[in-house]
């Protein structure tokens, strides 16, 4: 039994390192299919003339194109996922000189392309915006660079972190391979679940990203809340384990809108868009309450998470200001930032080895001073110096102060 545990064990890091690479290389794959679509594009001469040697250099092009922004994002996803630990060690890392501030501009610099080439897929939608969709693209991609790079910096050191964001970006590059593909025109002023009724290899990268990431989030779903338990939070009885349901119906519910298409069944996919809804309103809106003293970040983090919501679908039910995209678009990354910040804030902060260090070197500096470490508290006493000089204070007899 010892040994099956052991293995057990042992298999669920090679596992997970496993559908972590895989997730990568699919967002690499889905990123260099929509960057080479989007030259394709901007060079409409291409596809005219039949197969003449334009139409070769073109192809040709587009692949290397392709292949080099593959390569790029894998090595920007490799310094942004692999810990500040491993990347010191030459023998067991490949990246031994990236350091933190590297990881979070690998990390920017990912969504910041995501963000770009999303914009460029659905120019159109952009253009009631003040100068066109290059501005808005500016806008998205500088806004959403410098956010990603900032919490990258400050939680690259929590692995659940790492890994969640990499579910975050398997979504949305699934969503960007799917919009830069598609031949259903302008499917921004119908729903965003539109990207998946084309019966093509455009609503095959939708659907996969949103099963993957949704069935990612839902595995994931106990080790976003772990940091909840910490004493210092004072959850209520049974706190941990609401929050654990929702995020996994949150999963489970994204997963049952890839696999079951608007087109293939409205009914069930309407049903499992509102679960995933209203799993992420009770989230926000109970989770302050189910833990009385939740970092005030993420409460405030929950409060606006809220606000953002009701205000979408004002916009959109209300006054009719924008179409059904919109307000999905919004609730689908209110999902990710609320439960990326859930990590951020809750799980312990990093012990910096520099001054783990210097305080271990003041311990043994006192030559008079001892400590024992229990847990987390730390008892010290004091050696009287005549134990070590021989002599005996005024007043003491000697005996006594030998046996001292």
């Amino acid at each position: 039994m010892r040994g099956a545990s052991a293995a057990a064990t042992g298999q669920a890091p090679v596992a997970r390192r496993a559908a972590l690479v895989s997730a990568m290389v699919a967002i690499a794959v889905a990123v260099a299919v929509a960057a080479a679509s989007r030259l394709v594009q901007l060079v409409p001469h291409s596809h005219a003339g039949g197969h003449g040697v334009g139409h070769v250099v073109v192809d040709v092009l587009c692949l290397a194109v392709a292949v080099l922004v593959a390569l790029l994002l894998l090595v920007a996803l490799a310094v942004a996922s692999v810990p500040a630990r491993r990347r010191a060690g030459r023998a067991r890392c490949p990246l031994p000189q990236a350091s933190p501030q590297i990881g979070a501009f690998a990390n920017a610099a990912v969504w910041a392309t995501i963000a770009a080439l999303a914009v460029g897929s659905s120019a159109g939608a952009f253009d009631g915006f003040p100068g066109g969709h290059l501005a808005a693209c500016a806008a998205l991609a500088g806004g959403l660079g410098a956010t990603t790079g900032a919490v990258h910096r400050r939680a690259h050191h929590q692995s659940v972190y790492r890994s969640f964001n990499v579910v975050a970006m398997l979504l949305a590059a699934g969503c960007l391979a799917s919009m830069s593909l598609t031949d259903t025109g302008e499917w921004w002023v119908r729903n965003f679940s539109t990207l998946g009724t084309s019966d093509d290899v455009a609503a095959v990268w939708f659907n996969a990203g949103l099963v993957l990431s949704g069935g990612a989030m839902a595995a994931m779903a106990g080790r976003l809340v772990r940091g909840l338990a910490r004493p210092e939070y004072r959850a209520r009885r049974g706190a941990r384990t609401v929050v654990h349901a929702l995020v996994g119906i949150i999963g489970f519910a994204l997963a049952g809108v890839g696999l079951v298409p608007i087109d293939a069944d409205e009914t069930l996919h309407n049903v499992f868009a509102s679960a995933a809804g209203a799993a992420f309103f009770l989230l926000a809106a109970g989770t302050p309450w189910l833990v009385r003293r939740m970092p005030r970040r993420l409460v405030a983090t929950s409060v606006a998470a809220l606000l953002v919501e009701v205000a979408a679908w004002v916009v959109y039910d209300g006054l009719g200001w924008s179409s059904l995209t919109v307000f999905e678009v919004v609730a689908f990354a209110l999902v990710f930032v609320w439960l990326i910040a859930l990590v951020v804030t809750t799980h312990p902060e990093r012990v910096d080895a520099p001054a783990l260090a210097a305080a271990v070197g003041g311990l043994v500096a006192a030559p008079t001073r001892g400590a024992l470490a229990f847990g987390d508290r730390v008892r010290t006493t004091s050696i009287p110096t005549f134990a070590f000089t021989g002599a005996a204070p005024p007043g003491m007899h000697p005996s006594l102060a030998r046996s001292t």
